[in-house]
C-alpha cells in the first residue's frame, strides 16, 4: 500500500476520533471530533476516505481506574475518551476518517530547543532529548511489527531537509555540523543531487533530516486504536463535557460519567479547557496538507527520478513536501488562533506548489485541509503531574509523534511508581515558558509569525 492510499472503509458506523498514539490511558478526549459548525469541517478533506469505525459503544456510568499500561495501575479497566470537549474548535481530522490534520507522516528524532531543558541537564542535552524521541520511535516501531499494522512504515526512503536560499543554505552547514558533534551522520545533497531527486531546481543545498521513518499516519492511527490492550476501552465519539478538580475525579461525558482516581489529559491544546496552561500555550493553525489527484506517468517524472520521497524546509515557516504513492503533497501556512479562509489557502498553496514544479501540467489539489496545534514558547511540553491523581501531555514542540509516544508511556510509569533513565530525563526538563494575557500574546504571536514568515523567504 503505498503511503497515502484509500484506506478500506470499517463496517457502518460513525465516523470517531482518536488521538492517542501510545497514550493508552486517556479518560480526558486525545482529540475534538469535527464539529459542524467549525470552519474546518467545512472544507478540510482527507486522502483516505473511510468512513467506518466499530460499533458504537453503548454509554457507561462507573468507576473507571488508570487502567494498565504498565501492568500494576488499577485492575480496574481503563477507558479512553473520542470526541473532544463540548464545544471545543477542530484539533485534528477523524482518525478513521482522514489523514491527520496537520501531520505529513515523518517520524522525527529532533531534539528540540535547549531552552526546553533544566540547568543541570548539561552539555548532553541533545543526546537526552534524542534518546527519548528515539525510544518513541522504537515502541512504535515495534507496535507496527506486533500488530502488522499495514501503515507503510518505510526507513528507506529519502528524507531531505533542502535549503532555496543562501541562509537556509548556510544554517543547514551548521546544522550538519552539530549534528556530527551529536555523533549522528548526515549525508550532504548538493544542487544538482536535489534536481535529479526532487525534480525541481528550487532548491541549492540539503542535508539528510532526523526522520527515521516515512508512514501513512491515517493508517498508523487506526491501527494502534484497533490494538489497544485489552484493559482498555476505546470511547470513540465521546465529548467530555468536564472534569472535578480532586481525585477521585468525576469525568462526565456524552456517553455518562466516569470515576477515577487517575486521569490522563492528552488532548494538546484543548488542555486549556480543563485549567491546564492556559498561560503557558497558544493555538496555530497549520495548512498540511494538499494532495495532488493521482498524476499520470508523465507528470511523475517531472517528480524526480525516486519514486517516493520527503522534502522538509530549512526554515520551521518554509514547505514541506512528500512524493507519496501517485501524488505530491505540500504544506505550509500558519495562522494564529483562527484559520484563514479556504479559498485563500487554497490559493497560497498552489502558489507554493508552482514555484517548485512550473512544468507541470496543472497545478490542481484534489484535497486541501489545515488543523490546530499548540505551541509553547520555548518549545517545551507540559508534562507530569499537576496535581495528585491528574496527568498531562500537552504542547507541539517538533517530532511530536515519537515524543507524544514516549510521553504516553513515562506518564504510565510515573502514575505507577515505576523509575527508568528515561523518565528522570523527561522529569529534568523545564516545563512551557510562561506567556503574557490577550491582547499582548495575540499582538506578539502575530508579529512573530510575520517576522518568522519573512526571515524564511524563499524557504516558504
Amino acid at each position: 500500500m503505498s503511503a497515502f492510499t484509500r484506506i478500506p472503509p470499517r463496517p457502518a458506523a460513525p465516523p470517531a476520533s482518536f488521538r492517542g498514539w501510545g497514550r493508552k490511558d486517556a479518560i480526558s478526549s486525545p482529540s475534538p471530533a469535527w464539529s459542524p459548525s467549525g470552519s474546518a469541517s467545512r472544507w478540510c478533506r482527507s486522502r483516505s476516505g473511510a468512513s467506518g469505525s466499530r460499533p458504537a459503544l453503548p454509554r457507561h456510568r462507573g468507576r473507571a481506574g488508570a487502567g494498565r499500561a504498565c501492568g500494576r495501575l488499577s485492575p480496574q479497566r481503563a477507558f479512553a475518551g473520542g470526541a473532544g470537549l463540548r464545544g471545543s474548535r477542530p484539533e485534528g481530522s477523524a482518525a478513521r476518517q482522514s489523514i491527520i490534520s496537520n501531520y505529513s507522516g515523518y517520524l522525527l528524532i529532533n531534539p528540540g530547543e535547549p531552552s526546553a531543558n533544566a540547568a543541570g541537564f548539561g552539555g548532553d542535552w541533545a543526546s537526552r532529548q534524542i534518546g527519548l524521541v528515539q525510544a518513541g520511535l522504537d515502541w512504535l516501531r515495534e507496535l507496527v511489527a506486533t500488530h502488522a499494522i499495514a501503515c507503510d512504515w518505510q526507513e528507506d526512503v529519502p528524507a531531505i531537509t533542502a535549503a532555496a536560499t543562501s541562509r537556509g543554505e548556510s544554517s543547514r552547514h551548521a546544522t550538519r555540523r552539530r549534528y556530527e558533534a551529536w555523533g549522528i551522520a548526515s549525508k550532504a545533497y548538493p544542487a544538482e543531487d536535489l534536481r535529479r531527486i526532487l525534480g525541481t531546481a528550487y532548491y541549492r543545498y540539503g542535508i539528510q533530516s532526523l526522520t527515521r521513518a516515512l508512514v501513512q499516519p491515517a493508517a498508523l492511527h487506526r491501527g494502534l486504536a484497533d490494538h489497544l490492550p485489552a484493559g482498555v476501552t476505546l470511547l470513540e465519539n465521546t465529548t467530555v463535557h468536564s472534569l472535578s478538580g480532586e481525585a477521585p475525579f468525576t469525568v462526565a461525558t456524552s456517553g455518562g460519567e466516569f470515576t477515577a482516581d487517575r486521569v490522563f489529559i492528552t488532548n494538546n491544546l484543548h488542555a486549556r479547557a480543563f485549567g491546564l496552561a492556559r498561560d503557558r500555550m497558544i493555538g496555530i493553525y497549520t495548512y498540511g496538507d494538499a494532495f495532488t489527484p493521482e498524476l499520470d506517468r508523465d507528470q511523475l517524472e517531472l517528480l524526480g527520478e525516486m519514486p517516493q520521497w520527503g522534502a522538509l524546509p530549512a526554515h520551521r515557516m518554509g514547505t514541506t513536501m512528500r512524493k507519496t504513492g501517485r501524488c505530491l503533497l505540500i504544506r505550509s501556512g500558519d495562522s494564529y488562533e483562527r484559520e484563514r479562509e479556504p479559498a485563500a489557502v487554497r490559493a497560497m498553496l498552489t502558489q507554493l506548489y508552482r514555484n517548485r514544479f512550473p512544468a507541470m501540467r496543472t497545478h490542481e489539489f484534489e484535497h486541501v485541509w489545515g488543523g490546530l496545534t499548540a505551541v509553547t514558547h520555548n518549545g517545551a511540553f507540559a508534562f507530569g503531574q499537576v496535581r495528585p491523581g491528574l496527568f498531562v501531555s500537552a504542547g507541539c514542540g517538533g517530532a511530536g509523534v515519537t515524543r507524544g509516544t514516549i510521553h504516553g508511556k513515562l506518564l504510565a510509569e510515573l502514575a505507577c511508581g515505576s523509575q527508568s533513565q528515561l523518565l528522570t530525563d523527561r522529569l529534568a526538563q523545564k516545563g512551557p515558558n510562561w506567556l503574557p494575557p490577550e491582547p499582548f500574546r495575540g499582538a506578539g504571536a502575530k508579529a512573530q509569525i510575520a517576522w518568522e514568515q519573512w526571515l524564511a523567504g524563499a524557504e516558504r
